[in-house]
């Protein structure tokens, strides 16, 4: 089951890109299936591909660590965000980029598909077709960018929330 240009063009990623460009990309997708409650993406662990939805919804959680007291230390799970198909997004990005750890932890809420490209994969079809690789590396950098940018003003917006809430 390779995608079609048309589900292709959705993505941001690969908004850039003309049809034969698209086609490359599809050839280097494989796709998924993940049950519902399957893990995708485990935060802590060395990524080292991407992920489109094609079909079905994830949802995607952050680990943290909380001390109740001097020794008290329990850890939960924040639930950041729910994506389907229809939202046309990408999960696990920075692995074409780095092979940093994943910074969250994604699992399939229902039965879903989801395509998968590697970094080896992409860094090949990158150096082979340069300018294909500029572009997904340009706009994935407006992606990441755009990502950090909020997560600056969440930052902001809590600290000032936590700051007025102790003053008081």
């Amino acid at each position: 089951m390779i995608p079609e240009i048309d589900f292709l063009r959705k993505i941001y990623i690969f908004q850039d890109l003309v049809d034969q460009e698209l086609e490359f990309i599809a050839q280097i997708m494989t796709p998924r299936e993940f049950p519902s409650g399957e893990l995708v993406i485990e935060e802590g662990k060395q990524g080292d591909s991407m992920y489109v939805i094609a079909e079905g919804e994830v949802q995607v959680f952050k680990s943290l660590t909380m001390k109740f007291g001097e020794d008290d230390f329990r850890e939960t799970e924040k639930t950041l965000i729910t994506l389907r198909a229809e939202d046309h997004v990408v999960i696990g990005e920075m692995s074409l980029i780095t092979e940093a750890e994943r910074s969250a932890t994604v699992t399939a809420q229902i039965d879903s598909t989801l395509y998968e490209i590697t970094r080896e994969h992409f860094l090949n079809l990158a150096w082979a077709k340069p300018e294909l690789g500029l572009k997904v590396t340009l706009r994935l950098a407006e992606l990441v960018s755009q990502r950090l940018k909020k997560s600056g003003e969440d930052v902001i917006r809590l600290t000032t929330a936590l700051s007025i809430a102790l003053s008081q």
